[in-house]
């Protein structure tokens, strides 16, 4: 298989309809099972598949994000680099937002280094400073697509306000935020830059692995885990979500998929501005979620996963999709 392109914003930059997000390569989730070869295998493999935007920050790890991805990347040529400005990570993992003109500059050219790259395909402020005013970071930004450093421009938000202010002073390319059959909080957010060219790059697309079908709400996660940390991640909300997973599960017996495949199909049909960023550590993984491009799902796939009534049909139909095998 092979991902088929979508638009990245209106510049005609073009990407795969799935996008490899690579913050829990390096801590996160599951931070006493990093291994390096094996996400850098994963970075390599999505390629190969046509996952072409390579999602990281320079606030992941920090910096070793980048370096993981830089040494994955070596004699590759076909990757649309994506990165972030905006907060500075520190080795206590403490945040810190720093927005300044200087700064920005800066860390894009740290970025670059580490990256092994001569230009950033999708530069984005993943947070504002409070401290310095957005449109001076936004400039200092939009400066280096000037100097021919980066090709585009991003935010990660679910502020519409912002969006639609930074866009008056430079074009946003693309705007970073959390989506999934899990969460739509942010449905309205998806639609506005569905009417205005701007593609949603869908973080967490499976719910932190609440989608993948294999989390057991009784279970309890190490302190290095993020998710320790995020009360839908509790017992009680993970109980909670389990009427959804169980619509899920339904629909994926009916196409022979997983759980995962449907969860990502589903984001594939929320319009073709949706990019999901898929965030794994294995190569055998991201192929399988992968599959979910080849499905397919029809009106009852989708009336049964919202919850509407007359579910029974969607048990035995196949609908209009391909069958999307899971890898064994």
């Amino acid at each position: 298989m092979h991902l088929a392109p979508r638009r990245l914003g209106s510049w005609g930059l073009e990407v795969g309809g799935i996008g490899l997000g690579c913050m829990s390569m390096t801590g996160v989730y599951d931070v006493d099972q990093r291994q390096d070869d094996r996400s850098e295998a994963t970075v390599r493999q999505a390629l190969d598949l046509g996952a072409t935007l390579i999602d990281t920050a320079d606030s992941y790890g920090p910096s070793t994000n980048e370096l993981l991805v830089g040494r994955a990347l070596a004699g590759r040529t076909d990757a649309v680099l994506s990165t972030k400005v905006g907060l500075v990570g520190r080795s206590d993992g403490q945040l810190l937002r720093n927005g300044r003109p200087d700064h920005v500059r800066q860390a894009l050219d740290e970025s670059l280094r580490r990256l092994g790259a001569d230009r950033i395909g999708l530069y984005s402020l993943h947070d504002v400073d409070p401290d310095v005013p957005v449109a001076e970071t936004w400039e200092a930004m939009a400066g280096q697509v000037t100097a021919g450093k980066v090709q585009a421009l991003g935010v990660m938000t679910d502020d519409i306000a912002l969006v639609a202010a930074v866009q008056q002073r430079f074009p946003v390319t693309a705007v970073f935020t959390e989506f999934s059959l899990w969460n739509q909080a942010q449905r309205r957010l998806v639609q506005w830059c569905g009417a205005r060219s701007i593609s949603v790059l869908a973080t967490s697309p499976l719910g932190r692995g609440f989608l993948t079908g294999t989390l057991d709400p009784r279970r309890r996660f190490a302190w290095t885990d993020l998710r320790s940390r995020l009360p839908q991640f509790g017992a009680e909300s993970l109980t909670a979500g389990q009427p959804l997973l169980d619509r899920v599960r339904t629909v994926a017996r009916a196409h022979r998929a997983t759980p995962a495949q449907v969860s990502l199909a589903w984001l594939l049909q929320q319009g073709d501005h949706v990019i999901p960023l898929v965030g794994t550590k294995r190569p055998d993984h991201f192929e399988e979620d992968a599959r979910a491009a080849d499905l397919v799902l029809g009106a009852e796939d989708l009336a049964h996963l919202a919850g509407e009534p007359d579910d029974s049909a969607v048990a035995g139909s196949q609908g209009s999709s391909t069958a999307v095998h899971p890898l064994t």
